[in-house]
């Protein structure tokens, strides 16, 4: 009689384990839908104007990422972006692009470099959605990083903003600086 109820308990045991294997599971795809559905609002920090030749060929609203976890996130879970808007990365040091990534990213790219006087060096154009590192690109060293812009992809084509003639200038609301 031992035997059977010894029995009866280890194969409740092994129900019970395998029926909360099976729910943790059903947590982890319901995680997943959730990350999967999460949407970020963007917040206009400011207005960011481009500049050829002494004149403003185009302006849009910014959102700025200059904290650390800003940074990080950057553009992350958002599935559209405003084609008169883009997300202005105030870097710290030139080392900080490297940590750019496009991992959670839903939307293509156009990702504008600067140097320290607001002069576009380099765009990367048409970066795909989705993607972990951004590779294929070596800054000359001479060129200090201090800005990157990235805004919807095409835009910058669109907009006429050329490497080296184009510069930005911009302005934050007060609330954020």
């Amino acid at each position: 009689m031992k035997k059977k109820y010894l029995l009866l308990l280890i194969l409740f045991l092994l129900l019970l384990f395998v029926s909360s294997d099976q729910k943790n599971y059903s947590d982890n795809e319901e995680f997943m839908d959730l990350e999967n559905s999460l949407e970020i609002d963007f917040i206009p920090h400011g207005k960011l104007s481009f500049i050829k030749n002494g004149k403003i060929i185009k302006t849009i609203d910014i959102e700025l990422s200059q904290k650390e976890t800003e940074k990080a996130n950057g553009l992350q879970y958002r599935s559209s972006l405003k084609k008169d808007r883009g997300m202005l990365f105030i870097l710290n040091n030139k080392e900080e692009y490297q940590e750019i990534n496009m991992k959670n990213v839903r939307i293509p790219l156009d990702i504008i470099y600067l140097d320290q006087n607001s002069i576009i060096f380099f765009i990367r154009k048409n970066v795909p959605p989705m993607i972990e590192k951004i590779d294929g690109f070596y800054f000359n060293p001479k060129k200090n990083i201090k800005y990157i812009l990235e805004i919807n992809s095409g835009m910058s084509d669109q907009w006429g903003i050329k490497e080296g003639t184009t510069k930005i200038n911009w302005t934050f609301n007060k609330n954020k600086c």
